[in-house]
């Protein structure tokens, strides 16, 4: 194989990973509508108007800011509660309700509904705005 063939591999190949990169991170931590199914477990009390429901694992690095933010979102904002499941010995949560990567955000309304899942680390301004749309209701 030529030098010429083998330097166009490469950089089709770096091309094809970069816009592959650029679509996770665009994807990542943005909030997507679900289908609106319902949220039945006893470690989720559904006492407020919304919930946010983080499943997280023990050696998931992104977790903890996560959990900070989503608790200062819930404590900032009356009627929203967060509950932070560690699915590390609970991976039937994990296949339930379809968890792929740590951290997975579910907002629910106070039926327990899902209303949206953000995969990743949760932006603020998106948790805020489904936030608004449930509130509002």
């Amino acid at each position: 194989m030529n030098p010429g063939a083998i330097a166009a591999i490469l950089v089709g190949l770096v091309a094809f990973a970069t816009v592959l990169g650029l679509v996770w991170k665009n994807r990542t931590g943005r909030a997507r509508t679900a289908k609106g199914e319902l949220v039945n477990l006893p470690e989720v009390p559904l006492n407020a108007r919304a919930t946010l429901l983080q499943f997280s694992t023990e050696v998931c690095a992104p977790c903890v800011p996560t959990r900070r933010v989503l608790s200062q979102i819930a404590d900032s904002t009356d009627g929203v509660s967060h509950v932070d499941l560690d699915l590390t010995h609970r991976p039937d949560l994990a296949a339930r309700f379809n968890v792929l990567q740590t951290p997975t955000t579910l907002i629910l309304d106070q039926t327990g509904a899902i209303r949206a899942r953000i995969g990743g680390a949760p932006r603020p301004i998106e948790v805020r705005a489904v936030l608004e749309q449930i509130l509002a209701a």
